[in-house]
């Protein structure tokens, strides 16, 4: 089933954001290509708030975001530093409304 993940980065930047998009992907998240996208993916998005970053994730599955996390994410955000995240908001998807060439905002 599929999982939804939301997570605040308190303090964090744009700046912070894309530096560890790009240590992870090679390429800040601006030029990141849905074909680079990690397995189970479904859905990402990123932006400021008032306090620092948000983050707003869909994923196949929990093993998926797991395995991200631990393999991809969190030694790129340990060896760059900066703010450390919340702990994720999970909780399981019940209704995900695709919507074929929907706009996309870089």
């Amino acid at each position: 089933m599929a999982i939804g993940m939301l997570q605040m980065m308190p303090g964090a930047t744009q700046e912070q954001y894309e530096r560890l998009g790009e240590k992870i992907f090679g390429s800040s998240s601006s030029e990141f290509s849905p074909s680079e996208a990690p397995d189970g993916l479904i859905m990402h998005s990123a932006g400021p708030t008032d306090d620092g970053w948000y983050v707003y994730d869909v994923w196949e599955s929990e093993e998926h975001l797991q395995r991200f996390v631990q393999d991809r994410l969190m030694p790129a955000a340990q060896e760059l530093g900066g703010p450390a995240p919340t702990p994720p908001q999970m909780f399981q998807i019940y209704n995900l409304i695709q919507v074929p060439g929907g706009p996309s905002t870089r």
